[in-house]
């Protein structure tokens, strides 16, 4: 009975927005750290598909090495309340290249066509990944959204 009450009185206090961006937290955090570890984990692999990517050859080891780092720590950022509007701000920009790339790729503009994504996400058609990537872009701004409104209402330190 005291935990139904207490979450029927954060419910009551407006806490709603506190619950969402903790899910919308956790989700990426569990895409990030999923993908990130298997990229890692799999390097070799990644670095291959990354080398059939329409990067230059000057820019594709920082490549190859930044996206694994940037989403683990994205996924770090996303687990402290204190550094979370920053995670949502990395994870929209992750976000957003990601489904840009996708979106591009599903127009055919690129001849090579490799997915060099990390776990489950690798055996997704294009159009999926296309549609998977924009509902977790859309999540990454609700997020931002949401840790903003906490903010402002003083539910959260900044």
């Amino acid at each position: 009975m005291g935990t139904e009450f207490s979450v029927s009185a954060a419910v009551a206090l407006g806490m709603k927005t506190n619950v969402a961006t903790y899910l919308f937290a956790s989700a990426l955090v569990l895409l990030f750290v999923l993908t990130g570890l298997d990229k890692v984990y799999r390097f070799q692999e990644f670095s291959e598909h990354m080398s059939m990517q329409i990067f230059g050859k000057a820019i594709l080891p920082f490549v190859t090495f930044f996206i694994p780092a940037a989403e683990i720590s994205c996924a770090v950022l996303l687990v402290f309340a204190k550094t979370r509007f920053a995670g949502f701000a990395v994870s929209a920009m992750i976000m957003l290249t990601f489904t840009g790339y996708a979106g591009l790729i599903v127009l055919h503009v690129f001849a090579k066509r490799p997915c060099p994504c990390g776990g489950p996400l690798e055996h997704m058609g294009w159009g999926f990944h296309l549609v998977f990537n924009a509902c977790f872009l859309a999540v990454s701004v609700l997020g931002l959204i949401f840790t903003i409104s906490e903010r402002r209402h003083g539910k959260l330190a900044a």
